[in-house]
């Protein structure tokens, strides 16, 4: 065998190696990033992708009622107070999907705060689908909030301003003093939003 033959089988057998190792994900110059892998894959969650395809959610009525008719039915009395019961009884029924059990999971939110500490931060939030829910209208179905609860206190600059929360979700029914959720969310961070 030549020097040339020799140097070029000695080449191709790297390549292939090479090759092999980075599929094999135990290379570390792989196309995957070392950090994702340790935590999971990232799987982008809409709102939608929490309720089961064979599910008919109830319409929601607030979404074509004006505010002069939210205002009325949020006025305290037991009209009001009947009519919100009877909505919300239609609302009890919302199945989770239970495979995105475990999943590090990202989604686009509005926090609706349960409690803060002292620095005006807080651990625990509910993340909902639309601006004010569970506080200026009766709370959406419980496989529309995810109650979520983080290690480090986030700051909440503006309630209106839609968030990314990025951690792994649990298909686990919650009570807080605000609404019932299907979800719970272990946060890892909480990100100002922007489009994909």
């Amino acid at each position: 065998m030549t020097k040339r033959n020799f140097l070029i089988t000695g080449l191709i057998a790297g390549l292939i190696l090479f090759t092999s190792a980075a599929h094999a994900n135990w290379w570390p110059f792989s196309d995957d990033d070392a950090d994702a892998q340790s935590k999971g894959e990232l799987t982008l969650l809409n709102w939608d992708d929490l309720i089961p395809d064979d599910f008919v959610q109830p319409e929601n009525p607030f979404a074509t009622m004006s505010q002069e008719k939210i205002d009325k039915l949020m006025d305290g009395s037991e009209e009001s107070e009947a009519e919100i019961a009877r909505l919300q009884d239609a609302f009890n029924y919302a199945p989770v999907v239970d495979h995105l059990d475990g999943k590090r999971v990202k989604i686009p939110a509005y926090i609706t705060p349960l409690e803060y500490n002292p620095d005006q931060k807080m651990n625990e939030f509910l993340l909902v689908p639309f601006v004010g829910a569970c506080m200026h209208v009766p709370p959406p179905p419980a496989n529309q909030i995810v109650h979520a609860k983080s290690k480090n206190a986030i700051e909440q600059r503006d309630m209106n301003e839609a968030v990314w929360a990025i951690g792994v979700i649990r298909a686990e029914t919650i009570k807080s003093n605000l609404a019932e959720s299907g979800y719970q969310l272990e946060v890892e961070e909480v990100l100002p939003y922007t489009s994909q």
